[in-house]
């Protein structure tokens, strides 16, 4: 998995222009501001400095150039900083909980809910009634997974691959920021870094999946 940078954490493309960084700095900060999130248990403090880091850096033509060539062609090189970091973790584990078994569960249950959706949908001109007794063995397949992400309080929506992917990726390079956080930062991705159309994908691509994911459930209840 390649490092996070200064473009993924502000959530735009490396040939991103000026004001589009400006942009998606300003939504950010507002987003993450501590006034904003008062009622909450977290502190963004840190995460609002990488931004504004993030911002100088990118928003200024020469240190933009000389950081696109050193992530286009990496050195890398283990910061005293990283070093310290893992030391601390083996020492008293990581700052939050592991997501890659969240992960995985997530992942194995799309696998599952993807091979169903294509037992479940209407065939032309056929009569034949879907496979119930494959279905109910995936359903049973599918159970413990499912069990995983509701252990882990993992929001039903976020159990979609793209949300799971993203939030592997960002838990990876932020392991010291809870997850309420990391879900609020997918959902402002989304708002600030797709297009119209691009979130209505993704959302309708979602809502299919749940909606697949609840018809397969049906038949281990059926089978019950």
């Amino acid at each position: 998995m390649k490092d996070c940078t200064y473009y993924d954490l502000l959530g735009v493309s490396m040939d991103a222009d000026e004001k589009e960084i400006a942009d998606a700095k300003n939504f950010l900060v507002k987003k993450m501001h501590p006034d904003e999130n008062i009622n909450s248990s977290f502190d963004t403090t840190s995460y609002i400095q990488n931004v504004l880091t993030a911002y100088r850096i990118l928003s200024d033509p020469d240190s933009r150039r000389v950081y696109d060539r050193r992530i286009r062609n990496p050195i890398r090189r283990e910061t005293r900083a990283e070093r310290e970091r893992e030391r601390e973790m083996k020492r008293t584990g990581p700052l939050s909980p592991n997501f890659a078994p969240y992960w995985e569960a997530a992942n194995k249950l799309n696998g599952l809910v993807s091979e169903s959706a294509v037992l479940l949908k209407p065939r032309k001109f056929s009569r034949q009634e879907p496979d119930a007794e494959r279905l109910a063995a995936m359903a049973e397949e599918a159970q413990p997974h499912i069990l995983v992400l509701k252990d882990g309080e993992i929001p039903r929506r976020y159990w979609f691959a793209h949300a799971m992917n993203w939030l592997l990726f960002q838990w990876s390079q932020n392991r010291d920021l809870p997850y309420p956080l990391l879900y609020s930062m997918y959902d402002s991705y989304l708002e600030q870094c797709k297009s119209a159309l691009e979130k209505k994908k993704i959302t309708s691509q979602n809502a299919l999946f749940l909606n697949n994911l609840d018809k397969l459930i049906a038949y281990r209840q059926l089978q019950s």
